[in-house]
């Protein structure tokens, strides 16, 4: 996509620029009359696979095991931890869970109505073309039927991707920074002279004992498969946009086309 580069960005505008190239593309991989084979083929793209779901579903079940292990470490009142940015892990951690959730009872519903959307898709858009011809109740029938996948795909009866209660750039940038910030030492105390010397955290890690080093270490592996869940997350939202420009292409394609 060229110009939608967030979930907010889909538009009435931003979808009719975008749809240019789109229709160029399904001309191409589906010719009138469409076939539900080459259909298929090419909307398997889009479907979400058993292994984005099952992320989703790890990171949603290693979340709290996270938490407690970071508040376990606050509680020890240790020097050798930061505790504000303990505090701060917890905080980013515990805003993920209802969007994540949100997003895979969203994914299992498109994951089992994906591959029955083929057969009906097919069917459905075969008669868009000869539509102006058809009487007012079959019109309807099929504006409704066109309304419906949208609503499906994009969780809004607009031109719009209704992202406010599912994984969004807010959430994935939290793990992003979390994961980041892990890495560079971020739950453990940097000594005035550390900080003086600007030491990286390989060289500030020879004086924490192995015992705290291993258990930081679990919860960033733990961040780390959580970060993989939210970002598979947002990856699907993206790809379903992109699908309903697809499917929007089909629609300003086969209208085009004299009945």
């Amino acid at each position: 996509m060229l110009y939608i580069h967030q979930l907010k960005d889909l538009t009435p505008k931003s979808a009719d620029i975008e749809v240019v190239t789109v229709i160029r593309e399904i001309k191409t991989r589906t010719p009138f009359p469409l076939r539900e084979e080459h259909v298929r083929s090419y909307f398997e793209l889009f479907f979400i696979s058993e292994s984005e779901l099952r992320a989703m579903i790890k990171a949603h079940e290693l979340i709290p095991q996270a938490v407690q292990e970071v508040q376990a470490l606050l509680q020890y009142k240790d020097q050798d931890y930061e505790s504000v940015n303990l505090q701060r892990a917890i905080t980013m951690l515990k805003e993920i869970p209802p969007f994540l959730l949100n997003n895979i009872n969203y994914a299992r519903e498109i994951g089992v109505w994906q591959s029955d959307f083929v057969v009906a898709f097919t069917q459905l858009f075969n008669q868009i073309p000869d539509l102006k011809h058809q009487p007012d109740e079959t019109k309807r029938e099929v504006n409704s039927a066109l309304n419906n996948i949208f609503e499906k795909i994009l969780r809004n009866n607009e031109m719009a991707f209704n992202y406010r209660d599912v994984v969004s750039e807010g959430q994935t940038s939290r793990m992003r920074d979390l994961s980041e910030s892990m890495e560079k030492g971020f739950f453990f105390h940097v000594l005035l002279e550390e900080e003086i010397k600007k030491q990286s955290f390989e060289i500030i890690r020879h004086r924490i004992p192995g015992e705290k080093l291993r258990k930081v270490d679990a919860i960033r592996f733990k961040v780390e498969d959580i970060k993989k869940g939210v970002d598979a997350a947002y990856d699907i939202n993206m790809r379903m946009i992109s699908w309903a420009l697809v499917v929007y292409g089909y629609i300003k394609w086969l209208m085009s086309i004299k009945g």
